[in-house]
């Protein structure tokens, strides 16, 4: 139902979740090298421009596509609103799993280096968390919806 606020929150936090799909969320600095590492979604970019990854992370890839199509199937699940507060709620957990198996990944590469590092932080990593926020509105909403329906079942 496009009318509920919560559909809304979901497309949102659904079509949000394909920014880091595109763009570099993260930019690793090697000072040593001269060199400027991309990672987004699917790994680590060779420095020198090329779309080839050097380091890939089908996992964080598979993880994010799994997010937006979990936002977008809750939004069809509005006759059951149980499930769709389940779905919501695990679609949150597993934006914080993204952020947990980002750090992973990019530790790993800095690992794999050997060489002396720092991180760039790109505004596109803050994506998951405005999905996150978005996550708990849609929740909230249709919790209310939820609550509303029982007492109108009740005065029945």
């Amino acid at each position: 139902m496009i009318q509920r606020i919560q559909t809304l929150y979901l497309l949102l936090s659904g079509l949000l979740m394909l920014i880091p799909l595109f763009l570099p969320v993260l930019a690793v600095v090697v000072p040593d090298l001269g060199a400027v590492y991309q990672m987004g979604s699917a790994g680590v970019e060779s420095p020198n421009g090329d779309a080839d990854l050097i380091y890939p992370a089908w996992a964080l890839f598979g993880l994010n596509i799994l997010i937006s199509i979990l936002s977008f199937v809750a939004i069809f699940l509005y006759n059951k609103r149980s499930l769709q507060m389940r779905v919501t709620m695990f679609g949150l957990i597993l934006k914080a799993g993204f952020y947990a198996l980002l750090v992973f990944y990019v530790l790993q590469f800095q690992g794999a280096l050997d060489a002396v590092s720092e991180i760039s932080i790109r505004p596109w990593v803050a994506v998951p968390l405005v999905c996150m926020i978005l996550d708990y509105l849609a929740h909230r909403g249709i919790a209310i919806d939820d609550r509303t329906i029982r007492y109108m079942d009740r005065l029945r």
